[in-house]
């Protein structure tokens, strides 16, 4: 048992017509998506192949985000050294991060030689805007992303004949399913399957819709047992649960979820203290009105600019200087802005233990039973 660049060492040799497409070729381009492609593609004339990335001069700037560099090092030189990839044509890549507006969204869309599209959305990157947008999920239907998703998806289905598969990882795979929901109807029509990598679900009402039950049985969601991102606003997505290394958020990571063969290896269900926890959150989450989630959104991120940190990658070199800040800029918050808070975690409070109890209640039946 491996993880995905084990299956792209194993399994690289056979292309796409000896091994069909599967989910962990899916989450291979999903995770592929997170390099950034700005500076190679432009120096290529905005389009190259998999295998032509390693001759680019601008090789290194494909893996700026430190904090996985060593992992997605490995994983692009196993693809690259592949029959499977190495001939996959990359175009139609953009990368947009903008802070006034909130919006951090990034898709590159990988051709086969055998005609075979794959739209990959990027997931969150390193950017503190990128996790602003994801938060506003919560109260905003579409998020600046979602809009661009769509866009993009229309914009590349009307250039090509064939079907496409979309898919992403984390924020990627919420992309995918918004942009197959409301994509144009002939567009909508090409779209083969969605994957939704660990993806959050959506605020309520989203999937009440005929956009959604029209794509509905081409998702194929999966989440890990410890699913942490991927049950946020679950609501009507079917999914699959995957065994994966390591507890906890850790195991959002698609470096850790187990392959065998050439599929993911199953479990029955979620942890059930995952599925307590998830539970708690969306129920705290459907209490609360949009009002409150966005007071409670603005509030949190005005602590964490309190640290001092312009991306992710400055709370991994120097953690304790990230936190203090975040100390102090809770400490100067206004009084008003502090009872918010403490409400808001008191809510949190409540809504857990109403969870627990409910759950003990049908154990408890279940046993009685």
């Amino acid at each position: 048992m491996g993880n995905i660049t084990d299956y792209v060492t194993e399994y690289g040799d056979r292309t796409i017509e000896e091994l069909p497409f599967n989910e962990v070729d899916s989450l291979v381009l999903s995770q592929f998506a997170y390099l950034k492609f700005d500076k190679p593609l432009e120096a290529a004339g905005h389009t190259l192949t998999i295998g032509e990335l390693k001759e680019s001069p601008e090789y290194e700037q494909l893996f700026a985000d430190a904090r996985f560099e060593k992992v997605n090092r490995g994983l692009l030189e196993a693809m690259m050294a592949s029959r499977r990839f190495s001939n996959v044509k990359l175009f139609e890549y953009v990368n947009m991060v903008d802070a006034q507006w909130e919006i951090q969204f990034s898709a590159i869309t990988c051709m086969f030689e055998t005609g075979f599209i794959y739209v990959a959305y990027r997931g969150t990157d390193e950017t503190l805007t990128g996790w602003k947008e994801d938060f506003n999920m919560a109260f905003i239907t579409p998020i600046p992303a979602q809009t661009k998703a769509v866009q993009y998806l229309n914009r590349v289905v009307s250039e090509v004949r064939s079907e496409v598969t979309v898919g992403g990882h984390s924020k990627g795979g919420n992309l995918a399913v918004y942009a197959a929901m409301k994509c144009k109807p002939d567009v909508r029509e090409k779209v083969r399957l969605i994957y939704s990598h660990d993806g959050p679900g959506f605020a309520e009402g989203v999937l009440d819709s005929e956009d959604f039950m029209a794509i509905k049985d081409r998702i194929k969601k999966s989440v890990p047992r410890s699913s942490v991102v991927g049950m946020v606003l679950q609501t009507q997505e079917n999914y699959e649960v995957i065994r994966c290394r390591h507890f906890g958020l850790l195991q959002h990571d698609p470096f850790n979820w187990i392959v065998e063969g050439d599929g993911f290896k199953k479990a029955d269900n979620l942890h059930t203290h995952i599925y307590v926890g998830d539970a708690s959150v969306n129920r705290w989450v459907s209490n609360m009105d949009y009002e409150k989630r966005q007071e409670f959104v603005e509030l949190l991120f005005e602590i964490v600019s309190g640290s001092g940190a312009s991306d992710l990658n400055d709370f991994v070199a120097d953690p304790l200087r990230m936190g203090r800040g975040m100390l102090n800029a809770i400490e100067t918050m206004d009084g008003e802005d502090k009872r918010i808070l403490l409400g808001i975690i008191k809510e949190m409070s409540t809504a857990v233990n109403a969870t627990i109890k409910e759950f003990l209640a049908e154990r408890m039946s279940d046993m009685i039973t």
